[in-house]
């Protein structure tokens, strides 16, 4: 009797060249499903991709109707992910880029921040926490967000940093609303400032990288000396108060081969619990400072190398582009949701694109706030734009087992964003992949061992 299967998941067939030539992974993302096959079940399911597959054969109905079981064929169409977005603007999160005035001059800056520096207004700080609340309230979705980052270190505008958090504070409780509290910050500053983010920042992050002669040749005060000490008793303090924090790190081609004896030291040295390391990408400073990315290949090997290690410690070792826990369409909230505010009042969906000066400002910068109006006013063609830049519109993407969970990368990073639907940054791109394919492999045979015991847990079905 002849059988019709129709394949109703999405699904991508990867190469598993450490198990040979006949052997394959089947993963279908959206399901948190993959397991290994062989050529022949591979022409099938390709076969199944085009059309209604329809056969007799006894061994072939077993295994199509095992997927029928795990409801990836003749099932309900799945809904892919797609971020939703309104025709003008409507943000409940902001990121104040407080300044770009910094105390260091790091060889790698995107902002090539300065020594004086511009400094954000309170008036512009505290229109954008209206402009947030009313749309909180609007949406009633009741948590509402303020973040500090910057071209430059934002607690340099301290002032504005602290009025801004408790502004928010009173408009959150007169409108019954959650306020969370995020800063990106180099950990320079006065154990009194310490401790005011102790007591009231729920998310920190620290740039740090590590070693202290690495921190202090990347990370250099403006007058050229290491400032590997000043942010350690920041850290420090941290650590003796029990206040959590995150700390982030740039790799680069002077630095990456210590990684492993970095990410052993920042444990033993500040018992960190997560690292999130980022290759360079050069911009800002590095034109003129000559600082350049790891090389690929051995970069690729090094985090590799990393990420069991940080199993070991106990240290989750986060990149941005190897997200297996993400089903996404969109990389980050610059594709529509950031609302984040330059010094100079600019709205902006990129950190990195804080001025006009930037050649990606026609694409980033999306409003600014007019002083005569004392609001903020948005330009909805270039928000539209930005919104839907989402990965199903990405011709580079269409066939890529990551592209539910890197979803396209980094649109900052595209090398052309007149042609960012069909150009990605190949270097990130193949690093994504490769990254997020060993995580897929250890995912599934971490399943496959836990199932082994109980004949009633199928292998291969990623635990979500």
């Amino acid at each position: 009797m002849v059988k019709d299967y129709n394949l109703t998941s999405d699904l991508y067939i990867i190469p598993y060249e450490e198990k040979g030539k006949n052997a394959f992974l089947a993963y279908f993302p959206l399901q948190s499903l993959i397991f290994e096959i062989n050529r022949d079940a591979v022409t099938i399911l390709n076969k199944a991709k085009v059309r209604t597959y329809r056969t007799e054969n006894a061994s072939e109905i077993k295994f199509l109707e095992s997927l029928v079981e795990l409801k990836v064929l003749n099932g309900r169409k799945e809904p892919q992910p797609y971020s939703l977005f309104h025709d003008s603007p409507k943000p409940t999160y902001t990121m104040l880029l407080l300044t770009n005035k910094c105390q260091l001059k790091c060889i790698y800056c995107y902002g090539k921040s300065s020594g004086k520096g511009i400094m954000m207004p309170k008036e512009i700080a505290r229109k954008a926490v209206d402009t947030i609340v009313r749309n909180t309230v609007e949406k009633k979705t009741g948590l509402l967000h303020i973040g500090y980052h910057g071209g430059g270190e934002p607690t340099q505008n301290w002032e504005v940093l602290t009025d801004s958090y408790l502004y928010a504070s009173e408009r959150c409780n007169t409108n019954n609303l959650r306020l969370y509290s995020s800063i990106c910050t180099n950990g320079i500053f006065s154990k009194e400032k310490a401790d005011w983010i102790i007591r009231n920042i729920n998310d920190v992050a620290i740039s740090m990288d590590g070693l202290p002669e690495i921190h202090n040749h990347n990370r250099p005060f403006r007058n050229g000396k290491g400032s590997f000490s000043a942010v350690s008793r920041t850290l420090d303090n941290f650590n003796k108060n029990n206040k959590k924090f995150n700390t982030r790190l740039t790799a680069t081609e002077y630095s990456y081969k210590k990684l492993p004896e970095t990410v052993k030291f920042l444990k033993e040295r500040f018992n960190i619990n997560m690292l999130s390391i980022e290759p360079l990408y050069v911009c800002g400073r590095c034109i003129t400072s000559g600082c350049k990315p790891p090389p690929l290949d051995g970069f690729i090997k090094i985090m590799t190398e990393v990420i069991e290690l940080g199993k070991e410690l106990c240290v989750n070792i986060q990149y941005s582009g190897n997200r297996l826990e993400n089903l996404i369409s969109r990389f980050c909230g610059a594709q529509g949701s950031n609302f984040f505010i330059t010094p100079k009042g600019y709205v902006t969906a990129c950190l990195e694109v804080s001025d006009y000066d930037d050649i990606r400002s026609d694409f980033f910068i999306y409003g600014k706030y007019d002083l005569s109006k004392q609001e903020f006013i948005f330009n909805n063609e270039t928000y539209k734009r930005l919104a839907s830049s989402q990965v199903q519109s990405f011709n580079t993407c269409r066939e890529c087992f990551a592209k539910w969970h890197c979803a396209g990368d980094c649109i900052a990073k595209s090398p052309n964003l007149l042609k960012v639907t069909d150009e990605r940054n190949q270097y990130r791109c193949r690093l994504n992949k490769t990254l997020l394919r060993r995580t897929l492999i250890d995912a599934m045979n971490q399943q496959i061992n836990r199932a082994a015991p109980s004949a009633e847990v199928r292998p291969g079905i990623l635990v979500s």
